[in-house]
């Protein structure tokens, strides 16, 4: 019989369940023969772990997303008191939970640390596609942060303090009115309100007025929650991502979700602000650089910082609208989200400890004599128990707990005994390096001191915005907002918590890069007892 007739005998026999058991079949051997590769013959399978980590991504599969979820971090911080300080937790990842190797891990200059494109999956068509956050290799992260750096400069962000504290302003207008009407205030919510205020007004130009709303624009800092839930769903299975962000229509994803449908809508909207950017440059009806503040003063409309990048020198394919809507989605959800968590938890903190808040109004006195007073970022900077009491808020706050892997491309690394080989990807957690007892005793105390008691502790091992050449491209602003909300939020309002439990409201319980509280978490609320008017 021909080759053919038996290909259609083969076919005619065949069920459906046949060719499902066939497959699985096939699954099953190709993943007993990948399994056995990675513990013997990859060049991580001298590296101390479980065999099963090593074998699969199944294992962290099983803390990540099911049975439990989100709980990765926390195996992983056993498997160190099992296994030690360096330890393969997946097929293609070590993480080494050792204070004094962060610098080799997050190397600055020169030293290339490319990022894993499987742990920061980005799809063309996702939300941060293209960004600098899921820019893997180190020269094009360099050039594309190289166009935004001077944006958020010390010195630009200086010229913006009077839109920040008026930003805060409005704030306290809010807090005013709650104390008048005894309405709780959801602290969680009215700093996500602040900071994608601020954020939209420095980077766009846009007025968003979620200070104005009465829930805050609570569905933002939500939808921004969902989203980094999503992500080890996307690196399990990058195709369900894929097919998610390309099948599934704007209309079907509002009614799936309207919080998640926001961050599509989002791109769309500075997809059309930049094409209008390009639009405008080729026509030759925007201003350069240069010309961008006394066309502002002029007009009285702000410039986007887009305005000024399709000037640039950059090729003209990192212009494109499509990669640069990315990277104004990037800005939009780090400058919310993020810096809202962080602001949040200082505040909470603070609150929680009375002594604490009773030292920093004391200290701050002189500078703010009047509730009204104007004060300077740079003021607040040269105060000794301020700049402390953040930075510990900050540690606490595990804005970003995640690991953040990153491989040298050309350089082997060394550890004790062991050789790292070029390519292979390492990483230490922000959040297990935050509560390490060596470095910071009894770690879960709230203790500013322990930054006055050691200086270069800071220089050392403060890794609350990461470290090396992708340290956070927004730390200035982010420091600017929590130094003047926090500075004008304490001296002028008596707040006091309510319904607010460190263990279900505050501390992180998930970890999905960005740490998240319990599930069965109420936010952090607040009365407001008082308004002080000088």
């Amino acid at each position: 019989m021909s080759s053919k007739g038996w290909s259609g005998l083969l076919i005619h026999h065949c069920t459906f369940t046949d060719v499902l058991l066939g497959g699985i079949s096939l699954y099953l051997i190709y993943g007993i023969i990948l399994g056995l590769y990675r513990l013997t013959l990859h060049p991580l399978a001298q590296f101390p772990g479980p065999k099963l980590a090593a074998a699969t991504f199944w294992y962290e599969f099983y803390y990540d997303l099911f049975p439990h979820k989100l709980r990765y971090l926390w195996k992983v911080e056993e498997l160190h008191k099992k296994y030690g300080p360096i330890v393969r937790i997946n097929p293609i990842h070590l993480h080494i939970n050792d204070p004094n190797y962060l610098d080799e891990i997050y190397a600055a200059g020169n030293r290339k640390r490319n990022r894993d494109p499987w742990y920061y999956r980005s799809e063309p068509n996702g939300p941060l596609g293209w960004s600098v956050f899921q820019t893997v290799d180190h020269d094009v992260h360099r050039m594309r942060r190289a166009a935004l750096n001077r944006f958020f400069s010390k010195r630009a962000v200086q010229e913006h303090e009077q839109m920040i504290i008026d930003k805060i302003g409005t704030l306290c207008g809010r807090f005013a009115e709650a104390c008048c009407t005894g309405d709780l205030v959801s602290l969680t919510f009215a700093c996500g309100a602040l900071t994608m205020d601020v954020i939209s007004a420095y980077a766009f130009g846009v007025e968003t007025d979620n200070l104005t709303r009465q829930d805050f624009g609570a569905e933002y800092l939500e939808a921004y929650s969902k989203l980094s839930q999503f992500g080890p769903v996307g690196r399990q299975f990058p195709w369900l991502a894929k097919a998610c962000l390309t099948l599934i229509p704007s209309s079907l994803m509002h009614w799936i979700s309207p919080a998640a449908a926001l961050i599509p809508r989002n791109r769309l909207f500075f997809r059309g602000m930049i094409e209008e950017s390009v639009r405008e440059q080729e026509e030759g009806k925007s201003n350069k650089p240069e010309d961008s503040f006394k066309a502002e003063k002029e007009s009285g409309k702000k410039p986007s910082i887009f305005q000024d990048i399709v000037w640039s020198n950059l090729p003209s394919s990192e212009k494109a609208p499509a990669r640069l809507a990315a990277e104004a989605n990037l800005l939009l959800i780090a400058g919310t989200e993020t810096t809202a968590r962080a602001l949040s938890l200082v505040l909470f903190h603070t609150l929680d400890n009375p002594q604490t808040l009773l030292q920093l109004r004391d200290e701050l006195a002189p500078l703010m004599h009047r509730p009204e007073s104007r004060v300077s970022v740079a003021a607040l900077e040269a105060l000794r128990l301020f700049p402390a009491v953040i930075t510990e808020g900050i540690r606490l706050s595990h804005v970003v707990s995640s690991r953040m892997p990153r491989y040298a491309p050309e350089e082997t690394l060394r550890y004790g005994k062991w050789i790292i080989p070029a390519g292979a990807r390492v990483m230490q957690s922000h959040y297990l390096h935050h509560m390490n007892p060596d470095i910071f005793p009894d770690p879960n105390l709230f203790n500013p001191h322990r930054w006055l008691d050691n200086p270069q502790l800071k220089t050392d091992y403060f890794m609350g915005f990461g470290r090396g050449s992708r340290i956070c491209l927004g730390i200035n602003l982010v420091f600017a907002e929590l130094y003047l909300a926090i500075a004008h939020l304490i001296t002028r309002f008596d707040m006091r918590l309510h319904d607010t439990i460190r263990e279900r409201d505050v501390d992180v319980k998930r970890d999905c890069i960005i740490g998240l509280p319990s599930p069965e978490g109420q936010g952090i609320r607040v009365r407001i007892t008082e308004v002080k008017t000088g």
